[in-house]
């Protein structure tokens, strides 16, 4: 066996001992040197020897780590930063998008409301912009304009200066009209004298337009309060116009379209031999168009009388309406309503009760689209100035029983057969008014007698008169329409003598 000295530490060689060479590397026992120093625990040995270095390096790890989540925490928030950058800049151009369309949904209000003259609304709905109003040029642009236009407009405070010109059913085939013969003996001289055609009224309106007239609504002359007992009240109130325009107001009586104007042989259908009148009107939830059997028998849909033709005009020229102003439509019930045969004893119940739904229908568009109803009493065959009272009582109650459960209450009342109840244009009196009155007119509508027109408002009442727009009036009393439009050139020239 061999043995060797080593700074204090005997190597042995043999393998069996190599444990206690293991051993002295922890027992200082083994070492001579120093008897007297204290011997070291292994831990303490541990701790002295491989303490620091762990501790090193578990700093350096948790140096290492602070250094990397620092630098991922860095590229996070960097790209936080940018993707709130892109959510701030994409929340930009949606609001600034938001604002855009909202700047042209305003502007196109505006528009069409500037173009019935309503520059108040106008200017009104350009300052509800959310945005700022400064930066949206167009917008304040548009505003000034309104203010400027509105300022030049001019003052109507007269209802008796404003000229209503009334007309009846149109005449959409004169060719047939003016010959008309029906069962009953009804001749084409009476659609000659009475009536005018749609190419005539067409004329007219363009005309009424060149001339700077605009149609307006009677409640733009009046104002309507409601005392605490409910008691209603009107005065007169002032409108304003640009100051090349003026006021005008179209009424179209018996808009029922009565069988004896379409119905040739008595058998209640509108045929191809019929007087050339459209058979209904019809609202198909956009337009108004009507119904007509041509004179091939064909039941055809087109505008073929007024309120078609009035709709398509302001279309075409918004200008002519003020604030949205139609005509005032009168009816009467003897024979349905619009068309729709709504009256007893024609049509079974249930087809009857359809025609009345339908009629109510058309009723509603055509207040929505602005246009007044009104009663032209229930029969069309009785002078309410003169006939006895009786008489007057009974036809107001077939109104109020067949006609008002479909139209509801109205306050307009357009008189028939050209008889006022009053022979004077002041005011009101006697038990005649006192009935009229009772069921609910507040609005009465009579005649120009000479083509001049009139009116009187009193505190809970309204007359005006009418012009009469016939074929007879257009060719003898072309006088009446001077200024509004040229008869002479609105006559139909096939029309050949217009009976008087």
């Amino acid at each position: 066996m061999h043995f060797e000295e080593f700074t204090g530490i005997i190597i042995v060689y043999n393998f069996r001992k190599v444990e206690i060479w293991v051993e002295d590397q922890f027992n200082e026992d083994s070492r001579p040197a120093n008897p007297r120093r204290k011997q070291r625990s292994k831990m303490q040995i541990i701790k002295e020897t491989y303490l620091p270095a762990i501790i090193a390096g578990v700093a350096l790890v948790l140096i290492v780590i602070f250094i990397i989540g620092s630098i991922v925490r860095a590229v996070q928030k960097k790209n936080y930063e940018k993707q709130a950058d892109l959510a701030a800049s994409a929340a930009a151009s949606d609001e600034q998008e938001r604002l855009e369309d909202e700047a042209k949904a305003l502007l196109k209000q505006a528009e069409e409301l500037a173009a019935g003259y309503d520059y108040t609304g106008a200017i009104e709905v350009l300052n509800s912009f959310s945005g700022d109003l400064s930066i949206y040029t167009k917008l304040n642009d548009k505003i000034i304009a309104y203010e400027k236009a509105q300022k030049s407009m001019v003052t109507w405070d007269d209802l008796s200066k404003v000229p209503n010109l009334s007309f009846q059913m149109l005449v959409a085939d004169p060719e047939r009209g003016f010959k008309y013969t029906n069962y009953q003996g009804y001749y084409g001289n009476s659609i000659n004298k009475n009536f005018i055609t749609t190419v005539e009224f067409t004329k007219i309106l363009q005309q009424l337009y060149n001339n700077g007239y605009v149609l307006v609504d009677i409640d733009d002359f009046i104002e309507t309060s409601v005392a605490s007992d409910g008691t209603v009240s009107y005065q007169a109130k002032t409108l304003y116009l640009p100051s090349d325009k003026k006021p005008i107001m179209l009424t179209q009586t018996n808009v029922n379209y009565n069988n004896y104007l379409i119905d040739s042989d008595g058998d209640k259908q509108p045929d191809a031999k019929g007087g050339g009148f459209a058979s209904k009107l019809i609202w198909d939830g956009t337009n108004f168009t009507n119904e007509m059997v041509d004179a091939s028998g064909n039941t055809v849909t087109g505008a073929y009388d007024l309120i078609p033709i009035l709709e398509n005009f302001i279309k075409e020229h918004p200008g002519f309406s003020f604030r949205g102003a139609r005509a005032t439509i009168a009816l009467t019930g003897y024979n349905g309503l619009f068309g729709y045969r709504t009256q007893p004893g024609l049509l079974d119940e249930s087809a009857r009760q359809q025609a009345a739904l339908d009629a109510q229908a058309v009723a509603q568009a055509l207040r929505d689209h602005g246009y007044k109803l009104a009663c032209y009493s229930y029969s069309n065959d009785y002078q309410y100035g003169k006939d006895g009272m009786s008489i007057v009582k009974n036809d107001l109650n077939n109104w109020t029983n067949e006609v008002t459960p479909i139209l509801g209450e109205l306050d307009i009342f357009a008189y028939p057969q050209n008889n006022d109840i009053a022979t004077d244009k002041g005011a009101y009196s006697g038990e005649r008014f006192d009935i009229l009155k009772g069921k609910g007119f507040r609005y009465y509508l009579g005649i120009c007698e000479d083509g001049a027109p009139w009116a009187f408002v009193a505190t809970d009442y309204i007359r005006q008169g009418r012009i009469m727009v016939t074929g007879s009036n257009l060719a003898y009393h072309a006088n009446w329409f001077a200024g509004m439009f040229e008869a002479s050139t609105v006559l139909d020239t096939t029309r050949g003598n217009v009976p008087r």
